[in-house]
């Protein structure tokens, strides 16, 4: 069996760099940590995020095999905060800000369709909670 400390990288694929890299920093706060020609290495909360440009590439459908989304943690005291932040800039909201399995999420696309979401609960509130 291997053994598994964690997530080390998730690179994401997108149209555009530089729309992308505007999206992660001023939404998420990213810190870019090196830029290359066609890839962005950011720091989002200790998250190591990579943006990948694909020049020619076209949109994900949602009935599409692949990542479905990915959720950042935010703690309970900043997520009306959050919330509010998200729709101050127009960020595409999908779904809430709703409670749901255990904690509240938001939900919300990038520039090239990814879904990503914030949300307050961990897995073990989730599942005393899913139903």
């Amino acid at each position: 069996m291997i053994e598994i400390k964690g997530i080390n990288h998730i690179t994401i694929k997108v149209s555009e760099l530089s729309r992308a890299i505007h999206f992660y920093q001023n939404i998420l706060g990213a810190k870019i940590v090196h830029k290359g020609n066609t890839d962005v290495y950011l720091d989002i909360g200790g998250v190591w995020l990579c943006l990948l440009e694909i020049k020619k590439a076209k949109p994900i459908q949602k009935d599409q095999i692949g990542v479905d989304h990915f959720a950042f943690t935010v703690t309970e005291e900043s997520f009306p905060k959050a919330a509010a932040y998200l729709e101050a800039k127009h960020a595409e909201i999908t779904r809430g800000p709703i409670e749901r399995g255990g904690g509240r999420t938001i939900s919300f696309m990038d520039p090239d369709g990814n879904e990503i979401e914030l949300y307050t609960g961990s897995l073990y509130e989730r599942m005393k909670n899913w139903k």
